[in-house]
């Protein structure tokens, strides 16, 4: 559990007021329900980070904010509250403005909850938000989704019909990719180095895009449908001596696992494919010890957030377990943790440990998920989100969904963003989220690698013809003028 605070003007004590009000301490004084905007938002676990930067960075007055992270150790819920800066302040209806998410779920949960029984949110108006009670079940208010709602009701990611009056506005485009846990990359690059696919030059723990090791989409394809269930089948042999080819994917309900679906699957695009295998280890899907046991039946761990997945690769390579993932490009960052426990099921320590130091992305028939191949249509593993709502909602909620749609992803949001994702800062190049490609136009007159780390900006579209659609192929929007 995290609570920050950030540059704050004064040394603000929490108080606890009366009945269930709450006050920290901005400059001008504390935020209570009476003086305070909530706004509610659930679904997708990718663009959470992205979030955190736009509220943080954009929205608030770096002053007056507060931020609450893994609200009773659950990875999937946050809070930013903050007075918004000038620009946005006499959009809303009172002082402070409080940003509210849970991602338990992913995406489903952007679309099912906005009507019928909810969720519950971080309450940030009481004495701790980080240890105290959650809200009773809510519905939210604003939705966000890895995909646009049709796909995702084809795919069952959540029950029943869509909302009437739904409406869904672009947000960003995700890039995703199949992170592996440390030690099956280095033994695939010990097994590319050797035959030649990476070069000469490159050695075991090389941290470069020259030397990222690659699958096929056929490689995954097969091993997400449950086709290839030993390392021995690629030629590898684990010095564990354990050859199980272990998976951690999302739940059903999740955008990523859509995503990864449609990606390697064409399913639900396509009826009578073959589906991805069923998680199977038996673990609940927000373990905090998740994939930690000393030997498992199963092979397959089924994560309520990315940060579950995170956590899953971590364990397994920690217990010399092969893993292969599902996660957007911000996983791992740079920064983020997991709780450490004793390796094989132990108790937990109290520590902290970094997911960056215990799993990589790699490459997909022999592309890196870097910003510039996602952007200019070499690497194709990425989805164009959706910010969902009922209709479309004046009052607070509104001005917060105008002010979204305006400057999500802006670049001042999307650069420094990026670079806090862990690919991004072993490859010395950008990967992770870019702005869709009807937010405007690019500035310079030929796609590269500098221009599209300047400006994140998606030259490909899978909405051609107008609305969302992700079983439509890419095609290209702007012309980038450089020959794929």
């Amino acid at each position: 559990m995290k609570f920050n605070t950030l540059t704050l003007a004064v040394s603000g004590a929490l108080v606890a007021l009366s009945g269930s009000a709450f006050a920290y301490n901005f400059a001008d004084g504390g935020y209570t329900a009476a003086n305070t905007a909530a706004i509610y938002i659930s679904g997708s676990s990718a663009t959470n980070n992205q979030l955190k930067a736009w509220a943080k960075g954009v929205f608030c007055d770096s002053t007056k904010q507060v931020s609450y992270d893994d609200v009773g150790t659950d990875t999937n819920q946050f809070a930013v509250v903050c007075q918004p800066k000038t620009a946005f302040a006499g959009s809303f209806g009172k002082t402070n403005v409080a940003i509210i998410k849970n991602s338990n779920g992913g995406s489903g949960n952007g679309i099912s909850k906005l009507t019928g029984t909810g969720l519950q949110f971080t309450n940030v108006f009481q004495a701790n938000p980080v240890t105290g009670a959650l809200t009773a079940s809510r519905v939210a208010d604003i939705g966000v989704s890895d995909e646009e709602p049709a796909i995702l009701k084809k795919a069952l990611a959540f029950t029943g019909a869509i909302p009437a009056g739904l409406v869904a506005a672009p947000l960003n485009v995700t890039t995703f990719g199949t992170p592996v846990t440390l030690g099956l990359r280095n033994a695939l690059q010990d097994a590319q180095i050797a035959s030649g696919a990476l070069p000469a030059s490159c050695f075991v723990g090389s941290e470069t895009e020259a030397c990222m090791p690659s699958l096929s989409k056929s490689q995954i394809a097969s091993i997400f449908s449950g086709n290839l269930v030993g390392w021995g089948e690629l030629g590898l042999t684990n010095p564990a001596g354990d050859d199980n080819v272990y998976i951690a994917r999302r739940v059903i309900s999740s955008g990523t696992q859509t995503a990864s679906r449609m990606q390697f699957l064409n399913d639900p695009c396509t009826d009578g494919v073959a589906g991805f295998v069923p998680g199977d280890n038996g673990e609940v899907n927000n373990k905090a010890n998740a994939c930690n046991a000393a030997s498992y039946s199963g092979r397959v761990f089924e994560g309520s957030g990315g940060g579950n997945v995170e956590t899953c690769l971590t364990n397994h390579d920690r217990n010399g377990r092969w893993a292969i993932g599902i996660n957007s490009l911000e996983l791992p960052s740079t920064t983020d943790t997991s709780d450490e426990y004793v390796i094989a099921g132990g108790a937990k320590t109290g520590n902290k440990i970094l997911n960056k130091d215990y799993q990589r992305h790699i490459k997909i028939d022999g592309i890196a998920p870097t910003a510039f191949n996602t952007a200019t249509g070499r690497y194709t593993f990425w989805y164009e989100a959706t910010m969902n709502t009922i209709g479309t909602p004046g009052g607070d909620v509104g001005a917060l969904r105008t002010a979204m749609i305006t400057g999500f992803n802006d670049p001042a949001v999307l650069i420094p963003l990026n670079n806090t994702f862990n690919t991004t800062a072993l490859l010395g190049k950008p990967a992770g989220i870019l702005a869709p490609s009807a937010s405007g136009a690019p500035t310079a007159t030929e796609a590269s690698e500098a221009s599209v780390a300047a400006q994140p900006l998606m030259y490909y579209t899978r909405s051609i013809s107008g609305g969302p659609n992700s079983c439509q192929p890419a095609m290209s929007y702007y012309s980038t003028n450089i020959n794929p």
